[in-house]
């Protein structure tokens, strides 16, 4: 194939997946807790062609040896930005938002722990039992400090998170005692450890007693004296941190790259067809 086709094919391949990767910013603009993604690139393997018959034919050449042919840009990295969105006021009880870049929920999904930074929670019945328990949007089950999921009686009146994150649930029942449940708070120290899994959340690559031991994850216990870096607030959620204006302005300058890398296809498939019709 002709060489500067292949460059550019290579390249507007690379681009289709950043241009990929704004349009999933873009649809998130509005998901609670959701972290943009940015995309960074390098040059591809290059090769280099030794045509050279000899230095005497080279007398005065600075620069290297060999006509030196690139293959085109590579996607090299995604990277995940945890800087923290905007606060929105909801004025619902089930919407907690935590602050602290490196703090995160702890939820439970099919046995994996995993962690998100969306706190807009529901209340959802346990089968065959009296009880309920507190879950994200998506049904997986939002943990306590103790590592279990939160669950108390399907008769609660009033759920209140007081300055020491801990929920609070009164009854209707006057008379029955209130449920007091420590909330489950993640520190994680190194956040490219992180993997995003969907549906907003992330899933540490190896184990929690890995993560422990070698002091990437922390748990955090708020009924405890800490410098209040990390909190969690109710009738709030954290928004997107996309920025909209940032993301319009990279899709438009990667849709242009996109389509000089196609001119080039062009014009090299002009230059084919002119040597075509050359007649020795």
């Amino acid at each position: 194939m002709n060489i500067q086709m292949n460059t550019a094919s290579n390249t507007m391949s690379e681009l289709q997946k950043k241009l990929d990767l704004i349009g999933n910013n873009i649809a998130n603009v509005n998901t609670n807790g959701y972290k943009r993604q940015e995309a960074s690139f390098s040059d591809a393997l290059v090769l280099s062609l030794e045509k050279q018959v000899g230095q005497k034919n080279e007398v005065g050449r600075i620069t290297p040896y060999g006509l030196r042919i690139g293959a085109g840009a590579v996607l090299s990295q995604t990277a995940v930005r945890n800087d923290p969105g905007s606060i929105k006021q909801t004025d619902r009880p089930l919407d907690f938002m935590i602050q602290g870049e490196s703090a995160y929920f702890r939820i439970a999904s099919d046995g994996d722990t995993l962690y998100t930074k969306d706190g807009s929670f529901q209340v959802q019945p346990i089968l065959n039992s009296t009880q309920v328990g507190l879950v994200t949007a998506n049904g997986d089950a939002v943990l306590g400090a103790d590592n279990q999921p939160i669950v108390f009686d399907a008769d609660f009146e009033n759920i209140r998170l007081n300055g020491q994150g801990t929920l609070e649930i009164s009854y209707k029942d006057s008379d029955k005692q209130p449920t007091e449940i420590q909330m489950g708070v993640a520190q994680i120290n190194r956040q490219d450890s992180l993997a995003k899994i969907g549906e907003n959340r992330f899933r540490l690559n190896g184990t929690e007693a890995e993560q422990i031991a070698n002091g990437n994850l922390q748990f955090i216990d708020l009924s405890q004296p800490n410098d209040g870096s990390i909190q969690i607030k109710q009738n709030a959620l954290e928004m997107s941190n996309v920025d909209l204006t940032e993301e319009m302005t990279e899709l438009i300058t990667t849709q242009r790259l996109f389509q000089s890398q196609g001119r080039a296809i062009s014009y090299a498939d002009d230059m084919m067809g002119l040597v075509n019709t050359i007649k020795g």
